[in-house]
């Protein structure tokens, strides 16, 4: 069953009028027909099987006709990723939130190479793999920060910056945070500073790795609940 976003998932039996852009996706991209069933989510644990039932102005009309509430509390697993090239960076997000990430801060950092604040797109980004991974709630991102604002933020569980030399990551399923540096690795005062500040220098293993790479690597490691491929 396709999915597609809503802000607010009314319940059983009234009728939701979905946005410009979710309604061009559903009607042009994946030409949903009419009487079709698809799954709604509203990013924070809540689904509804809803039925297209017509088009207004435009917009794609559902009819709702099953409210699933129930949501799954997951632990913070917040990612602090340095901006790096505009598709690498896509690349990154995407993979972090089908790795279950429910954080995401961009971070810019003395060596990245990409400056700009391109929220708008990488929320498209994260929402749409969100939607492709079957994820009831999307994690949620926050505008771009400054390397010393990111690293200074008041912070619940471990908290790991990234560093190839440094000795693996090890897993847990509490609260944690991972920073991942841009495509030219991390300064020394910015390593410096982030161990004044609190963060635990980590390893992803022997080999160097696309920052991107990194990332993916790096939440696969917190996750693993154990030792890290020791």
């Amino acid at each position: 069953m396709r999915r597609f976003a809503c802000a607010e998932l009314p319940s059983p039996g009234q009728r939701v009028v979905l946005s410009a852009e979710v309604s061009h996706h559903l009607l042009q991209v994946t030409r949903v027909p009419r009487g079709q069933e698809v799954e709604l989510f509203d990013g924070q644990g809540a689904t509804a099987r809803s039925t297209l039932v017509g088009v207004e102005a435009g917009c794609a009309v559902l009819e709702v006709v099953e409210v699933d509430r129930r949501v799954g509390d997951l632990p913070p697993l917040r990612l602090f990723a340095a901006v790096t090239k505009g598709p690498r960076y896509e690349d990154a997000l995407r993979m972090a939130v089908e790795l279950g990430v429910t954080e995401i801060v961009p971070v810019l950092a003395a060596r990245s190479i990409a400056k700009g604040d391109r929220r708008a797109r990488w929320h498209r980004v994260v929402e749409g793999a969100a939607r492709q991974s079957h994820r009831a709630t999307s994690p949620e991102l926050f505008p771009l920060v400054r390397f010393k604002e990111a690293i200074t933020q008041p912070l619940e569980g471990l908290r790991w910056v990234c560093l190839p030399s440094a000795a693996p990551i090890r897993g847990t399923l509490g609260p944690a945070s991972v920073l991942v540096g841009p495509e030219g690795g991390w300064t020394d005062a910015e390593m410096k500073q982030a161990a004044e500040a609190g963060w635990t220098a980590a390893g992803l293993g022997p080999q160097v790795l696309r920052a991107e790479t990194a990332v993916a690597a790096a939440l696969t490691r917190v996750r693993c609940a154990g030792p890290a491929f020791d």
